[in-house]
């Protein structure tokens, strides 16, 4: 049977799905979100080093735990991404794309024919490892797997509708670090520089009737950008909770230490 995505599922219905972050292999940390309803996880493998048998662990993690993996990789290389679907991911994020062209490749090497053009096994972690696939193997893939395409750079901006035009993109995703970086402001939900961003993407997304979400650190950020029309909010990761629970720690032992 193919997983049907909790993601897309809180798309199409119209809601906001509820994502967090994961940068290394913590294999409880899948069972954990799920315990705290989320809908998925974005697993880092852009700026984070990953084995590629801890790799396929952690997918198989978020396939038993029932959650979506959102795998953002290091490799645009076809069979590289297609083989992360095969292996259970419910959907890639692809960071700087800033053509159509490049959307356009994307859907190419992630999407089965018609739309796309990714090669068929069927045999993988996304078909349960049945060989007797369902018939119509394909069209449940393509609808149940997601494209997600980060924004990033002016360029991007610049070409924002064309590329929430290309059918096979499901969400565009504002990229606040690198954005703002090269806009020159903070990647704050607030900032006036930021905002005009937002909503350039935002108007691009209803235009072309796709999703849209951004990273977010507190639930008021949360609050704005999802009263602007965002569906894919991600707030929450094991960097942040990691670190401010060691300064919690830390604080506690000075305490009571010398």
């Amino acid at each position: 049977m193919i997983r049907r995505s909790k993601i897309l599922a809180k798309i199409r219905a119209g809601r906001v799905a509820r994502v967090c972050a994961v940068g290394g292999f913590l294999r409880y940390f899948p069972r954990l979100a799920a315990e705290f309803r989320y809908d998925g996880i974005w697993v880092d493998a852009e700026h984070r080093v990953w084995d590629p048998a801890e790799a396929s662990a952690m997918l198989a993690m978020h396939r038993l735990a029932d959650i979506d993996c959102l795998w953002r990789p290091a490799t645009i290389e076809k069979t590289g991404l297609y083989r992360l679907l095969e292996d259970g991911a419910a959907g890639l994020m692809i960071p700087h794309v800033s053509t159509p062209q490049r959307a356009q490749e994307l859907v190419l090497a992630v999407k089965f024919p018609p739309l796309g053009d990714r090669g068929l096994d069927g045999a993988g972690l996304d078909a349960d490892f049945l060989v007797g696939k369902p018939a119509d193997y394909t069209d449940q893939v393509n609808r149940e797997t997601f494209l997600v395409v980060q924004i990033e750079t002016p360029l991007a901006l610049d070409n924002v509708e064309a590329i929430a035009a290309v059918p096979g993109v499901d969400v565009l995703f504002l990229g606040p670090g690198d954005l703002s970086l090269r806009l020159g402001c903070t990647p704050a939900v607030n900032d006036p520089v930021l905002m005009d961003a937002q909503k350039r993407l935002a108007a691009a997304c209803r235009q072309h009737g796709k999703a849209w979400g951004r990273p977010v650190g507190s639930g008021d950020d949360a609050r704005t950008v999802i009263e602007m029309g965002a569906q894919l909010v991600v707030l929450g990761g094991d960097f942040g909770a990691i670190y401010q629970h060691l300064a919690d720690c830390a604080a506690k032992l000075d305490a009571v230490l010398p």
